[in-house]
């Protein structure tokens, strides 16, 4: 896989799986726009990078605002030249505990939209130009097996997450501009763990339909997002991986 003189921007990446993206695109010579609300956990992933030798910049960034978003972007081709790569990773693992539709607070309803669903337009609608000025580029965003799933405000938002990815992919594909979403089923990250335990996750996996009931690290879900991003999957677009150990089975 060669990302010579590449450059992403990963969201929600202070921690879990965009930290993991991070780390690991730097490990392949790309040079990383660190994009989180968090600018202090942000710093610590660069700090990480650049000890290791790689190339990354913090970028605080809103992915609830197009405002922000545009900003990122403008702040990563500042700082490296241009952009190749998105990985929109930012998302609300806590909607997941908050009520049914039916009793959700419309608050409540258009954070978890805004974060986990519009930021990926908002965010794509940003980068574009620049992906253009490349001659092209890839995307990947992070849906979850819960789009397939009743699991309330999360679920929808996720849901709407692979329709995007699908749209997107279709509209940007004469731009050569690939656009495609991995759907994690349980991970141990950081954001999982006020929700529920390993033990718990593991727990849930196996209810799910998974037979192990194995809990992946955020890398095992990062390395195949990694591959989806590189010139090897050149003919892979608007598709939505399950990325879950076998939870979800489609035929």
């Amino acid at each position: 896989m060669s990302f010579e003189n590449k450059v992403v921007i990963v969201t929600g990446a202070a921690q879990g799986m965009g930290a993991a993206y991070s780390r690991l695109l730097s490990q392949r010579g790309v040079s990383v726009a660190v994009a989180d609300i968090n600018l202090a956990l942000a710093e610590s992933v660069v700090a990480e990078i650049t000890e290791a030798g790689g190339k990354a910049l913090a970028v605080k960034v809103d992915v609830g605002s197009p405002e922000s978003c545009k900003e990122c972007v403008a702040a990563t081709v500042a700082a490296f030249g241009k952009v190749n790569y998105l990985v929109n990773n930012a998302g609300l693992l806590s909607a997941a505990l908050m009520p049914q539709l039916q009793d959700i607070s419309l608050d409540d309803y258009q954070r978890v939209m805004s974060v986990n669903m519009h930021s990926v337009l908002y965010m794509t609608q940003a980068v574009v130009p620049e992906l253009r000025r490349q001659g092209g580029g890839a995307i990947v965003n992070t849906s979850s097996i819960g789009s397939w799933q009743a699991t309330g405000i999360y679920s929808v938002s996720k849901a709407g997450v692979n329709s995007l990815s699908v749209n997107l992919a279709h509209s940007l594909a004469a731009d050569n501009i690939r656009v495609n979403a991995i759907a994690p089923g349980t991970v141990d990250t950081e954001g999982m763990k006020p929700i529920m335990s390993v033990e718990q996750m593991a727990a849930w996996a196996k209810m799910s339909g998974q037979a192990s009931g194995q809990v992946a690290g955020p890398e095992l879900i990062a390395q195949v997002g990694v591959f989806l991003l590189s010139d090897e999957a050149a003919f892979v677009n608007g598709q939505i991986f399950p990325v879950d150990g076998g939870t979800v089975i489609r035929i």
